[in-house]
């Protein structure tokens, strides 16, 4: 991923709804000097209290996601990430992992195989921390969510704007390096109507994002919220995150 680490680290997030039959138009007006199209698998793991969940849903402006993230299928790594919100702006600590330390984490097999948590620099310290709850079964995977993701780059400005396609929400997957299995996805649970675009930036939405954005109705859509709500159904429960 060819993005600077001050924006990849801490930055602001504004989300957008968008229809599927605008997507052509929208492609040819997003500024861009780096493109790239990719597949983004989240697991998101919560306590077994389901505590970050009810946070997200109660503050989402002030809460902390956990997750295993997979940009491309056959990526040698799984990135542990740690995504703190703080009112606009959002902070992320991460760890890369091999896939077979991923795949004993997701599979709950406690510590086994791991003599250490693995290094990393001071900004990482959250991700180590909640990486070891997990190794430990004080974080659980709840569920996964795929999209398909169009990447646009501004250099100068330090933007990222992503325009996610085709978002599925699963159940977690028991094992996912098992043959025949779709990674860190298991069964389906449901999926978006509409796409999701998003703008990543240190502050300051640049000037040639302005014309595209005050089209665009802005959006509070949440990946995890969503994930926890559509979980909520399947077990007939009540609880619901409104998409917009």
């Amino acid at each position: 991923m060819r993005l600077t680490q001050d924006l990849s680290r801490s930055r602001v997030e504004t989300k957008y709804g968008v229809t599927a039959e605008d997507v052509p138009a929208l492609l040819d007006r997003i500024p861009a000097d780096e493109r790239e199209d990719y597949g983004v698998c989240t697991l998101y793991f919560d306590r077994p209290d389901g505590t970050l969940a009810r946070r997200a849903l109660e503050d989402p402006l002030h809460c902390t996601k956990v997750r295993a993230r997979e940009y491309e299928a056959n990526s040698p790594w799984i990135w542990f990430e740690v995504k703190t919100r703080e009112g606009r702006w959002t902070r992320k600590s991460r760890l890369k992992l091999t896939r077979s330390e991923a795949s004993r984490l997701i599979s709950r097999n406690d510590a086994a195989g791991w003599s250490s948590v693995p290094a990393g620099r001071e900004e990482d310290a959250d991700a180590r921390l909640f990486l070891e709850e997990a190794l430990h079964g004080e974080l659980v995977p709840v569920g996964a969510v795929y999209a398909y993701r169009r990447s646009f780059f501004l250099k100068r400005d330090l933007v990222r704007i992503t325009l996610d396609l085709d978002i599925a929400y699963h159940r977690p997957s028991p094992e996912p390096d098992a043959p025949g299995t779709d990674g860190m996805r298991g069964p389906l649970l449901w999926r978006e109507p509409e796409p999701i675009l998003e703008v990543k930036h240190v502050g300051c939405v640049p000037r040639t994002c302005l014309d595209l954005l005050g089209r665009l109705k802005p959006s509070n859509y949440s990946k995890f919220r969503n994930l926890v709500r559509s979980l909520s159904e399947s077990c007939g429960g009540t609880d619901r995150v409104d998409r917009l």
